[in-house]
């Protein structure tokens, strides 16, 4: 017997089963038991592996798993057996240590058309994998930003005042004066401001008048009244 050539494992847990029902799509009328799952998930691949129906994972990629053709055949020739009606415990003793080409035998299945079917596969990962290639943050980093302001105008409440704004002004007695920008107060409005900054005024003629006042001493806080025994 010649030696198989073994393609390299580069299917995920996810592309194995994929793999396995685009092979079964033609051909495979399911099985006919309503307690075996038509198609295997992974559950169902890691619990033929704990069987030893199927190899353990050919390799890793970091922490990822990866399977081979074999792996392939493996679970399409035991979905092809079932669907013929063979126990699970016939199929298991039927498939130890099987070739890859007794496999495909068993599958109904050539090893060109599995090939073919492993490398669409591969090659479609491939393209979806792109788009998201090209966010790399390298790339965006690259990605220039528009030129346009944040505000195309400013909000009212953040405009500066109009350059032509007058600056008003009105004596608060002999030292003070309220001084705005912006549009003249009425002798009615004058008249309100004066009698509203009044006692202001006083405030700080009296303080001018006085001098400073006088530095205070040290401030000792007072005694906490004690409480009666018991008291919390």
């Amino acid at each position: 017997m010649g030696s198989e050539k073994k393609p390299a494992a580069e299917l995920t847990i996810a592309d194995l089963a994929t793999a396995v029902a685009a092979v079964l799509a033609h051909g495979y009328d399911g099985v006919r038991s309503g307690r075996v799952r038509q198609l295997p998930d992974a559950r169902t691949i890691r619990w033929y592996q704990t069987l030893g129906m199927v190899d353990r994972p050919a390799s890793f990629r970091g922490r990822t798993a990866l399977f081979s053709r074999r792996h392939v055949l493996q679970l399409v020739a035991i979905k092809r057996l079932q669907a013929a009606g063979h126990p699970l415990a016939d199929i298991q003793r039927g498939l130890v240590g099987a070739t890859d080409g007794e496999l495909a035998r068993a599958a109904d299945e050539s090893l060109a058309d599995v090939d073919r079917c492993i490398a669409e596969i591969i090659a479609a990962r491939g393209r979806s994998d792109g788009p998201r290639s090209l966010l790399a943050e390298p790339v965006k980093a690259a990605i220039p930003r528009p030129a346009t302001a944040f505000w195309k105008t400013l909000p009212a409440e953040a405009a500066p005042a109009p350059a032509t704004a007058a600056l008003q002004s009105i004596p608060l007695g002999d030292r003070a004066a309220l001084v705005w920008t912006g549009a003249a107060l009425s002798a009615t409005e004058q008249n309100a401001v004066l009698r509203l900054a009044r006692p202001l005024v006083e405030f700080l003629s009296s303080r001018v008048a006085g001098g400073a006042e006088p530095a205070r001493g040290p401030v000792h806080p007072s005694p906490r009244p004690q409480q009666e025994k018991g008291a919390r």
